[in-house]
């Protein structure tokens, strides 16, 4: 049997690293499998090195964009003859663009099963109408194109009324993880972990530090820190800079040693603007450590509300008042920390997903 996943990026980044665990993890499940993954341009050593590490086949078609132009034209060739030349069991694709070409080409390529994934939505709030209009038309129509669609949240399958769409929450491998009691020495230590762009929105978080700075006049002692890389760095530093926060927040740049990280943590903050899911809130949840996050997309259904962290709508002065509600009441950090924990380790395991991508790959 040969599985091709593709992908835009290849980039080890929260939906490339959920590929990797699917075919990693069919090995224990059904042999002999040949695992191929179809990604653009290769950038990034450890993307390869991870895929190469697992025996899964890298194919790189330079085609592959996420940006729209004609090369898309060139795009549906390469893919086209490629499925036609290796006639895959099942093509998977991931995110929309491949969604949208691949899934098509696949179908004119004679592919017998094609599967897509809906890791995110183009045609999101924060989009021009007009653009949220072409992309929702479009992605409908490459559902008819595929036998079958899968959506990481139970809200994005009213988006797909043409086709039935079957819920499966991305999972973690949490052996991977090692949380470790550490003594914090009554410090409460805010954190955000995520690339620093529009979506996940860490200026937000910026300014929230300052606002909760300016509100707290109690004696615990407060941390902060700004993980991750990306096109807002600049913007981050400058305002860290004007509002002379540099004492208090750091920036570590991308984190690589998750243990190290998050056993130093004790509430996560993501104000992302736009989110289908979430790996960061599970990775968190597994050490104990609860999350605030706005109420958007997917987030509602991997963070509860009032159990496993706080969710607030939007804006600076929301969240810092969430931060707040946690400073004041550290009990409520360990209580929502453990309720974490227990609800992600039962809904989002490896193991778990695999078994239900298993499922459909095996029907």
């Amino acid at each position: 049997m040969k599985i091709a996943h593709v992908q835009v990026i290849p980039k080890l980044s929260g939906v490339q690293q959920i590929t990797l665990d699917i075919l990693s993890g069919l090995n224990d499940i059904q042999n002999p499998i040949e695992k191929i993954v179809i990604c653009g341009e290769l950038i990034e050593n450890e993307f390869v090195e991870a895929f190469v590490k697992e025996g899964i086949e890298i194919i790189s078609i330079p085609s592959i964009k996420r940006s729209i132009g004609f090369h898309d034209i060139k795009c549906f060739i390469d893919l086209y003859k490629l499925f036609k030349k290796n006639k895959f069991d099942i093509v998977h694709t991931n995110s929309t663009k491949p969604g949208i070409i691949a899934r098509i080409a696949a179908k004119c390529a004679g592919i017998k099963k094609i599967i897509h994934t809906v890791h995110g939505i183009a045609f999101h709030a924060h989009t021009h109408i007009l653009i949220r209009i072409f992309y929702y038309i479009l992605e409908n129509i490459a559902t008819l194109f595929g036998d079958i669609n899968i959506t990481v949240n139970k809200k994005y399958t009213k988006y797909y009324p043409l086709v039935k769409s079957v819920v499966i929450y991305n999972g973690v491998d949490f052996e991977k993880l090692n949380p470790i009691n550490t003594d914090k020495n009554g410090e409460i230590h805010f954190a955000f972990l995520g690339r620093l762009d529009e979506q996940k929105n860490p200026l937000e978080f910026i300014q929230a530090v300052d606002i909760v700075l300016k509100k707290y006049t109690g004696e615990k002692k407060l941390r902060f820190s700004l993980a991750g890389d990306g096109d807002l760095r600049n913007d981050c530093e400058l305002m860290i800079s004007k509002l002379a926060l540099a004492e208090y927040l750091q920036m570590p740049g991308w984190v690589k040693n998750k243990d190290n990280f998050f056993n130093d943590v004790d509430v996560l903050c993501q104000p992302s603007k736009w989110e289908a899911f979430g790996l960061v809130f599970v990775e968190a949840a597994y050490y104990s450590i609860p999350s605030i996050a706005t109420s958007v997309e997917g987030i509602p259904e991997v963070v509860l509300d009032g159990h496993t962290g706080i969710l607030y709508q939007c804006g600076a002065e929301q969240l810092a008042n969430c931060m707040i509600k946690y400073i004041e009441s550290p009990a409520l950090i360990a209580q929502h920390g453990e309720n974490a924990k227990g609800y992600v380790t039962e809904n989002f395991s490896k193991e778990k997903m695999l078994n239900e991508y298993s499922a459909v790959y095996f029907k």
